[in-house]
């Protein structure tokens, strides 16, 4: 998968890489995503300090399972709106994570994303896989709408893929 290739794909949204200038952005992105821990009764100081570290974890995580990843900042009329970490393997491609921003979601930009890493995969004949969180139905709901099948599960995530299988 080439990130240009996607880019022309999500048209008329901006894909781009991140970079040092993103840092608030995608801390502000992941912070949105962790309801779980924004809504823990502590002093807010402890809670933005453990958010901060667990998007550390996250990220450092990322580089070690999917040292080859593409991180691709997505940008709706010229601002940010989420990002995706995709890893184009030989076998399969894998959308790692896609994060949106609350006002960003239930617009149709998921899907968008979605379909256009289909077509991805579909050209490079491999089939796209995923993994989504137990605690996240709403996602779960839209990949399976999506001709996902789900092929695993663990403590954390059940292990989805789509395969573009000709007539």
């Amino acid at each position: 998968m080439q990130p240009d290739a996607l880019a022309a794909l999500l048209a008329p949204l901006h894909v781009r890489a991140p970079g040092a200038a993103d840092a608030d952005f995608l801390a502000r992105l992941y912070a949105s995503s962790r309801t779980d821990l924004q809504s823990a009764a502590a002093d807010p100081a402890l809670v933005a300090s453990i958010i901060g570290m667990q998007q550390r974890l996250q990220a450092a995580g990322y580089r070690q399972a999917f040292p080859n990843a593409h991180y691709l900042l997505l940008e709706q009329a010229g601002a940010p709106c989420g990002r995706i970490v995709v890893d184009a393997g030989a076998a399969a491609l894998r959308l790692v994570d896609i994060a949106l921003l609350p006002a960003a979601r239930g617009h149709g930009l998921g899907s968008r994303v979605l379909r256009a890493l289909q077509a991805c995969a579909q050209n490079a004949a491999v089939p796209l896989t995923l993994a989504v969180h137990h605690s996240n139905p709403r996602a779960r709901k839209l990949y399976l709408s999506m001709g996902f099948e789900v092929m695993g599960r663990d403590a954390a995530s059940e292990h989805l893929m789509w395969c573009n299988t000709p007539p």
